[in-house]
């Protein structure tokens, strides 16, 4: 059945965009419209867009839902599976519990395509709620093979593993960006009101103003002249680094940040390996497994990709882990190696998840080690030669009353 690329708003007035397949374009508008949709662009989708890049809008790819939601969904299809209710029954029932409007709304539309006659993996897909690709892949696996209920428990506890993995950085992130900000924020306040009110007291006495106070002058002036320009510029930073981080290249960009690299490649490499057990635990061959959670992470995408061309053209996907340029470990690499000569990657995987979250901890701890002290002595330098540029005033004001 052809498959239709659209853009349409819905009836709240936000912006989608996807694909759904349909008999032809006349049934894709109307299925959409039935949805709620209100349709402004509907092409076929291995055709360009119609609209000039001059009238194109920009928008961001949509994000999935958090990682707790989509815990939460999973846990909640997976109960609802397990009492066999009718899918259109399942899905009501889902969309009574859900918490975001959206959410519901997609649910709705689900509902919909499946009482067209639309499998619900594949109505699932095209219109339901955002949810990462080995949901999706799970969905059509359960489906098939009727073991739903159970492969979503499975992935609800990956998810809830993921979640704490990804809480467990920023936490471990967040003191050390509070002691910056609020270093950031002294200096500011000090610049900005303490330095200028010292300032009157030594004109036109003999006694010259300390040079530490007149660079804080100094860098007042420089503030009030060119805010404008800094305001313009740091705003074109946060949309270039927003515009890096939805590309391709940004996970590998990622790669090349001093101390945080090796945290975040762990971070994604157990990822990839709790997702890729799950698959293969479901029934996936490896080279599907593979291509589902290339998906999943920018930082390791293309290797896993070649790793999975590599098996399609008769290979070993740890040939193409080995490479150098990959940087993946090689502990990694070997057990790999190991798991798919001895035909038991899944028991090899189970072992490399553990490994791999311990190593990760340790990474995690040596960072913070390292960089909470680094951080409190510069904040705490900074402070000081705050603390010594109003003393030394105050010091001069004295011998000038003197």
């Amino acid at each position: 059945m052809p498959m239709f690329s659209y853009v349409a708003y819905s009836t709240s007035g936000q912006r989608e965009a996807g694909e759904i397949d349909s008999a032809s374009e006349g049934g894709a508008y109307e299925t959409l419209l039935a949805m709620g949709l209100s349709v402004v662009e509907l092409r076929d989708a291995g055709s360009p867009s119609r609209t000039s890049w001059l009238r194109r809008e920009i928008v961001l790819p949509r994000r999935p839902l958090p990682l707790g939601e989509q815990a939460l969904l999973a846990e909640q299809l997976a109960l609802l599976f397990s009492v066999r209710l009718p899918i259109p029954s399942l899905l009501r029932v889902l969309g009574h519990g859900s918490m975001r409007h959206s959410t519901r709304t997609r649910l709705q539309r689900v509902i919909w395509l499946v009482s067209e006659g639309l499998p619900f993996a594949q109505a699932f897909q095209q219109v339901g709620p955002p949810v990462s690709p080995v949901f999706r892949e799970l969905l059509g696996l359960g489906e098939a093979s009727n073991a739903m209920p159970e492969l979503l428990r499975d992935l609800a506890e990956l998810l809830r593993r993921q979640q704490k993995l990804r809480a467990h950085i920023t936490s471990a992130l967040l003191y050390p960006i509070l002691l910056l900000v609020s270093g950031l924020a002294l200096l500011l306040l000090v610049t900005m009101s303490l330095a200028p009110a010292l300032a009157p007291l030594f004109d036109g006495e003999a006694r010259p103003m300390p040079a530490s106070l007149s660079l804080l002058l100094g860098l007042r002036e420089f503030l009030i002249q060119w805010w404008p320009a800094l305001l313009f510029a740091g705003g074109a930073g946060c949309v270039a680094l927003l515009a890096m981080a939805v590309r391709p290249t940004a996970g590998r960009l990622a790669l090349r940040l001093p101390l945080i690299a090796p945290v975040l490649r762990d971070a994604a490499l157990l990822r990839l390996t709790r997702g890729l057990r799950l698959l293969l635990r479901a029934g996936l061959t490896l080279p599907e497994a593979l291509e589902a959670v290339a998906k999943e992470s920018d930082i390791l995408a293309r290797p896993v990709r070649d790793a999975a061309a590599a098996l399609r053209r008769g290979g070993r996907a740890h040939g193409a882990f080995a490479e150098r340029e990959t940087g993946l470990p090689s502990l990694f690499v070997e057990l790999f190696r190991i798991g798919e000569e001895t035909n038991r990657l899944e028991e090899v995987l189970e072992t490399l998840c553990s490994v791999l979250a311990t190593q990760l901890e340790r990474r995690v701890q040596g960072l913070l080690q390292a960089l909470t002290p680094a951080l409190t002595l510069l904040v705490g330098g900074a402070i000081g030669g705050l603390v010594y540029t109003i003393m030394d005033a105050v010091m001069s004001i004295n011998e000038l009353a003197f």
